[in-house]
């Protein structure tokens, strides 16, 4: 079985999963840490809004890059939306938690301090972090791109 960690650290690792994100990173977290096991958020532009303090011009921007680069589908409704996420990005939400991999990483003094960290957090600034993590890494794969030519 694979915990959510194990899938999140394949997704960061894979260059082309993390451009399909691209800077819509904060919107793909709180859909894969929001969906339910059938990979569907069912939510609103306001509530969107609301937990991620953006503006809806700049939601839209995030949904539309990932539907356009076939992370999520958008499933319309009359005053919500369902977000499903689409293969391979969904397993983030179905994984099953293993519990021999929960066990060592928190018995992993590294790993308790960085769950320690991330818990102290709220959720939205986890997500803020994550996605200048991305941003981070996108612009030094740029560099070293640059580089290597």
């Amino acid at each position: 079985m694979t915990t959510r960690w194990d899938v999140f650290k394949q997704l960061m690792l894979t260059p082309d999963q993390r451009k399909a994100i691209g800077k819509a990173w904060p919107l793909f977290l709180f859909i894969a840490l929001n969906s339910q096991k059938d990979n569907k958020l069912k939510t609103s532009y306001e509530e969107l809004k609301k937990v991620l303090g953006e503006p809806e011009s700049t939601i839209k921007k995030w949904r539309d890059c990932l539907v356009d680069n076939k992370v999520i589908e958008v499933i319309p409704g009359k005053l919500s939306m369902t977000l499903k996420l689409l293969p391979p990005y969904d397993s983030i939400a179905t994984c099953e938690l293993d519990d021999i991999s929960e066990i060592k990483k928190i018995s992993s003094p590294g790993m308790k301090q960085i769950l320690d960290k991330m818990t102290s957090l709220d959720s939205l600034s986890v997500i803020i972090q994550l996605g200048k993590i991305a941003e981070k890494m996108g612009k030094l794969e740029e560099m070293i791109a640059k580089g290597n030519s």
